[in-house]
């Protein structure tokens, strides 16, 4: 009791109150201070460089002046107003913050002992340092799973906490392996150098990491550990894909096809991945939901039930997890217009991914509406966001693989 009281303590004075505000506003500052340099900096946002500029002594400057300043006006503000520390949106969003700043100064660190740009060739990346690292994190997520599945028949605080720690250790492993691929692509050339986020193998990594931070975030704040075996299990099925993928070459850093070449890219694909992690917690909820449900309705006894979140906390988190991913979803199928129009000359033109593209938001909004609308919930629902998360899969993966189009450059070659 007493270090859960201890970690307790440290977690409120880190994340809450005054130095997370601090913080908050800091980071802020930091990304308006990266974004004024690529508009108005010597040289402006340069496509083959920005990522090597941004660590640049002009970058750290640009950056640090705006985290200095946003800092500075947080501490001025909560002098003028106290009550803004009894906000929420900073406390939840900090620790992602600075995670994803820890993955930064890992992927940098990790940088310093990559093979020379020399010794780097396009026909065989093998000596690369980031095909290693997703092994890792595939192992690790695959652990998590079983670590969590454990934990629902033997509910032991220490396996539990295994569970959690793994499952944050994969998304840093993730993380951290993605920033390097970026700079891999550049080692290799800095013509071929972009985000990496542009073919299955990578976009699978991002889906991993944002699925286990969507659902470990609310983990935390409503204690459902016992659907986290549900979630990492779909984690654990795209990790064994991923790595089909490896074995037929997807692994390998290619250089981006015409239409790819837009920073529109590093905006629309992420954000389309925040709706499709989402969706993937709330599919997990539902499964929960329906097993918890069927082990009631035959009167199990099961001490596994005493682990499961109750009915009604799986049919919120469902609710909750969709009401995260549809508007992401919203945006990025907006944002996703407007690359089309600039690589197209449409905003809209019936290609089979973005007819079903469509087809994922109807689904969902529908699912919303049934909800708020019309006061949906519980079994009926579960199956909906099952069956929804199906219909996602397609989209992401099948469409893809399977159907022609302007999408095309995803299919498997």
């Amino acid at each position: 009791m007493t270090a859960i009281t201890a970690e307790s303590s440290i977690w409120e004075v880190v994340n809450r109150g005054r130095w997370a505000l601090i913080r908050f506003y800091a980071y802020i500052g930091l990304s308006l201070g990266i974004s004024a340099m690529a508009m108005y900096a010597s040289g402006g946002y340069d496509e083959d460089a920005f990522l090597y500029q941004i660590f640049s002594m002009q970058g750290l400057l640009w950056g640090g002046t705006g985290a200095l300043i946003g800092a500075a006006l947080a501490a001025v503000y909560i002098t003028i107003k106290p009550t803004i520390l009894e906000g929420r949106v900073a406390p939840n969003t900090v620790p992602w913050l600075d995670g994803s700043l820890l993955m930064v100064i890992l992927a940098v660190i990790v940088a310093q002992f990559e093979p020379a740009a020399s010794q780097v060739v396009y026909e065989d990346q093998s000596n690369l340092l980031a095909a290693n690292i997703i092994m890792t994190m595939n192992i690790v997520f695959i652990f998590s799973a079983v670590a969590y599945i454990a934990y629902l028949f033997a509910p032991e605080e220490f396996i539990g906490r295994i569970a959690t720690a793994s499952a944050y250790i994969g998304i840093y492993a993730g993380g951290t392996a993605l920033l390097l691929r970026w700079h891999e692509s550049y080692l290799i050339d800095v013509e071929i150098g972009h985000a990496p986020v542009s073919n299955l193998y990578e976009v699978f990594i991002l889906l991993f990491m944002i699925t286990a931070a969507v659902y470990l975030s609310f983990e935390r704040r409503y204690q459902a550990k016992g659907m986290g075996a549900f979630v990492m299990l779909l984690v654990s099925a795209g990790v064994f894909f991923g790595v089909w993928l490896d074995s037929i070459g997807q692994a390998d850093i290619k250089p981006l096809v015409p239409a790819l070449q837009s920073y529109w890219m590093k905006i629309h694909v992420p954000m389309n991945f925040v709706g499709y992690g989402a969706f993937a917690v709330a599919c997990g909820a539902g499964m929960a939901y329906l097993v918890r449900h069927g082990m009631e309705a035959r009167g199990s006894s099961s001490k596994m039930l005493k682990v499961f979140p109750t009915l009604d906390q799986l049919d919120q988190l469902a609710y909750k997890s969709v009401a995260v991913g549809f508007p992401a979803f919203t945006l990025a199928t907006i944002l996703g217009a407007a690359w089309a129009a600039e690589a197209w000359g449409g905003y809209w033109s019936w290609d089979p991914k973005e007819t079903w593209a469509l087809i994922v938001w109807l689904v969902y909004g529908a699912y919303l509406h049934a909800r708020v609308s019309h006061g949906w919930h519980g079994k009926a629902l579960a199956w909906w966001a099952v069956a929804g998360f199906l219909v996602t899969i397609f989209c992401f993966l099948g469409v893809n693989m399977y159907l022609s189009g302007l999408h095309s450059y995803g299919r498997l070659t």
